[in-house]
Order: C-alpha cells, then structure tokens, then sequence
C-alpha cells in the first residue's frame, strides 16, 4: 500500500468529550485538527463510526492527511496520556466466533464444554459451518479500562481475538468478496463468565451466550482501528495474552478454522450487515477453561494482535 500508514483511535484528555484521532508514531491528534493542520478537508462526521458510512471517501481522505500532515504538529498529544476507548463506539452489532481454532476446541472438549451425547464438532471443517453468536455492544471497554468481576462469579475467563469493522452494508457476500466490506483490524477480548455459560437449572438449552458473555465491560477492544489497507496480511498475526506477566495464549490467525471471510459469508446469509457491525473471528489454545484457572481481582490481563495494539486491562471487584 502506497501512502503514509496511521491508525486510528477513539479517545478522551482528562475525562473530556471523546474525540476521533488519526495517530501517526504513537501521537494522537484529532482529525479535525489533523485536516486543518494539513491542509485538507476533514472526512465527514464526528466519530470513526460517521467514517465507516463513507469508507472509500473518508480513507482517501485521511491518507492525504496523513501525507501531508507535518512533524511536531503542536495539538499532536502521545497516545499514552490519552485515555482510550473503543474506536468504534456504538456498533449495530458484534458477531463472535465460538470454538475456531483446533487448539481452543481441542482444551474445550477436554474440558466437557460440550454435550456429553450427541455428536461433538472436533474442529472438521467439512462437516460443518461457523458457528456465531451475538454479545451486546454495550459491554464495549476501552483499552486500559478497569473491568469489574460480577459478583459470586468466580470462572472468569479471558479469550484474545482479532476483530473487523464493517464499512459497507450487504447481504448474501461472498467470501471472496467480503474484504471489499471490511475497514479495519482491532484487538480485542471475549472475556466470558465460565460459571454462567451453561446454566445448571436449564441443562437442556446448554449454552447461555448472554449470561456467559455480555456482562459490563467484557468486550474490550482497542486502542486502535488500523485499515485494512496497513495490515499485509490479517491471515499471519500472532495473537498473545498475559495474566500478571504470565504467558497464557499465543497463537496465530493462520490457525483459523473459518476465516473472517467466511465467517462474513455465513452472517450475511441470515441477515444483513451494516457499517459499523463487528465480528470478533475466535480465540486460539489457552483459555483459562482449559486449565481451570481463572482471573481474580487484582490480576492484570494484557492482550495483543500483531501490529494492532495492546490491551491492558486490570480486574477489579464489583463496585
């Protein structure tokens, strides 16, 4: 990709309004100040969110910013004195993959997250389809927010995952079509309620997606969107996560069982897709389920997507 690479971010100085940035080696500056600051018109709408319902006019916009924006920009602030959130703010909807790396199905049956009959789905392709499932936008988090441990819950789990942001509407998208629908790349977290994932008083129905996993603050994600156009390949990413310095999951997104693509071809078969909606692609081998070790108040959990940031986020009690 020609051009001057950047990311871009949600954030807020001091408990401010949120502001939409481009950040340019680790400096931050609002796009509005970044056009003025370059010359150019600023893309339309406030929010990286406005962005995404003009993608190809707001990303040639912003790389001609990006171009022409100078070194030492006076309103440019580090990314570290900023406090991120979400780039995406207010999606229609998050679509998350259940069980898509061999890695992570493999420690789950060994766990007995599955029926005990019935035939099992061992991570065979052929023979099945992605399996997805919806968790509320409101659980968004920022990069380094604080997520409080409901309480009496006591299996909270941690799943590192590489996202997408949709930046144009469609229904029935081929896989071979579906990163012409795809802005950009995020880190992200499926942190899950391990207690609640299967309810104990409704065995029959096994899995509680919305129990399990839509709890306050269990979505986070961030510091950055990168485009799509940056990121050489979204097939060849490490994906790393810590508790308290400890290395719990390092995979890669070439272990993907379904791809994002595909994953984009099979929601859209039900229902359409809208700019801003999120799907969250699946999590490799290490999750806490599978060793049953869980996260405490107190533990630090720190997640990274190659070349599109890292996470920290700390555990705290519920207030």
């Amino acid at each position: 990709m020609n051009g001057r690479a950047f990311k871009l971010g949600t954030f807020s100085k001091n408990g401010g309004k949120p502001f939409a940035a481009i950040v340019l080696d680790d400096n931050a500056i609002g796009i509005a100040e970044a056009a003025k600051a370059a010359g150019k018109p600023a893309p339309a709408g406030a929010t990286i969110q406005d962005m995404l319902d003009d993608w190809d006019r707001s990303f040639a916009q912003l790389q001609e910013i990006a171009a022409a924006l100078p070194k030492g920009t006076p309103d440019a602030a580090p990314v570290a004195s900023l406090t991120a959130l979400p780039p995406v703010g207010r999606p229609g909807k998050m679509f998350y993959a259940a069980q898509n790396f061999q890695e992570h199905v493999d420690e789950m049956l060994r766990a007995g997250m599955t029926p005990k009959e019935g035939p099992k789905f061992t991570g065979e392709k052929s023979t099945s389809k992605p399996y997805l499932f919806l968790k509320a936008p409101s659980c968004l988090a920022g990069a380094t927010d604080d997520i409080e441990i409901p309480r009496e819950l006591k299996r909270i789990d941690w799943e590192a995952e590489i996202a997408c942001a949709i930046n144009k509407r469609g229904k029935r998208i081929k896989a071979e079509r579906a990163l012409d629908h795809i802005a950009g790349w995020m880190t992200t977290n499926d942190v899950s309620a391990r207690d609640l994932q299967i309810r104990a008083d409704r065995p029959g129905l096994r899995s509680d997606w919305l129990n399990g996993k839509s709890h306050d603050r269990f979505a986070p994600m961030g510091p950055y969107l990168v485009p799509r156009a940056f990121v050489k390949d979204h097939m060849n990413l490490f994906l790393r996560l810590t508790v308290n310095g400890a290395v719990k999951q390092n995979g890669n997104t070439s272990q993907f069982i379904f791809t994002p693509e595909e994953q984009i071809e099979y929601a859209s078969g039900i229902l359409s897709l809208e700019t801003g909606d999120i799907f969250v692609c699946g999590t490799c081998g290490g999750v806490g389920q599978g060793t049953n070790t869980f996260l405490n108040v107190g533990d630090v959990m720190e997640t990274e997507v190659e070349g599109l940031g890292k996470m920290r986020n700390r555990f705290v009690a519920e207030a």
